[in-house]
């Protein structure tokens, strides 16, 4: 996945749980130096920066901690989670999130 994604800008869409909508909800950017996702919520202010980092994995499914953290004159203040992801084969090219205090559910579309 990492090649594929490489300094390209990827798709983040809000899925609604209840009837499988789809909405934009902003784009995301891979860090490999750092093996994580950089994401871009519209929803949210910029001075919070959201990261999706692997944590781990249990045969097909991939886990991922969602990380904010937020800047003061240019500077990180702190680093705190506020949700978590997963992907698999079966899923296909998304990272789904679960983040809190949203309803819907964010999906990082991994292939253009």
């Amino acid at each position: 996945m990492e090649n594929r994604v490489k300094n390209k800008k990827l798709d983040l869409e809000w899925i609604d749980k209840e009837t499988g909508r789809k909405f934009p909800a902003g784009v995301a950017f891979y860090h490999e130096d750092k093996g994580e996702f950089r994401l871009k919520v519209d929803a949210m202010p910029d001075e919070k920066y959201i990261f999706l980092r692997p944590t781990g994995s249990d045969g097909e499914t991939v886990h991922y901690r969602v990380d904010v953290s937020l800047r003061k004159e240019g500077k990180f203040v702190r680093s705190s989670p506020i949700g978590s992801g997963r992907s698999s084969k079966s899923a296909g090219p998304y990272i789904f999130m679960e983040l809190g205090p949203y309803s819907r559910v964010l999906a990082l579309h991994t292939e253009e």
